[in-house]
């Protein structure tokens, strides 16, 4: 038996089991790119619905909720308003995501009508409370600036 038998004998017994490795290590790749692409997808659906909750909300705070607070007496929103506010912002997400968009979500969460419109009003409810927040630190005294030093003169003169 010369080389060429025997590298040949040692081929046919080892290249079923490489065969094997491949498709094995084919599957894996296969596996990973299939939860990256849906990863990438839920990621992408998750930030549209929150860039349409944050514009619902700002566009609802800047035309209503700032007209119902002036209107007011005391400045504040009654249970009913703010029910009323919340509906219109959950409404304004639905239609920001449109038909397909709505679909698109509740399949990826895996949330029907009713839980679906319960998730989009606490999403609100948190855009809300965020919102609040920058107010509250764009709106408080912001720390003192230092004093601007004045420019030096480049050289001196006489007095």
């Amino acid at each position: 038996m010369d080389f060429t038998d025997v590298a040949l004998t040692a081929l046919q017994v080892v290249s079923p089991v490489l065969v094997a490795a491949l498709t094995w290590a084919a599957a894996k790749l296969a596996t990973f790119i299939r939860s990256k692409v849906d990863n990438e997808y839920l990621r992408g659906v998750l930030v549209r619905l929150d860039d349409a909750v944050v514009t619902a909300v700002k566009d609802l705070q800047q035309t209503v909720v700032a007209e119902i607070k002036a209107a007011s007496a005391d400045g504040k929103i009654s249970e009913a308003e703010k029910r009323r506010i919340k509906d219109a912002a959950v409404a304004n997400v639905r239609s920001y995501l449109g038909a397909k968009g709505i679909r698109v979500l509740a399949e990826v969460l895996g949330l029907s009508g009713g839980a679906l419109d319960s998730f989009l009003g606490s999403k609100v409810e948190a855009a809300v409370h965020d919102l609040r927040l920058t107010e509250r630190a764009v709106s408080a005294d912001p720390a003192p600036k230092p004093a601007a030093e004045s420019p030096r003169p480049l050289a001196s003169t006489p007095a």
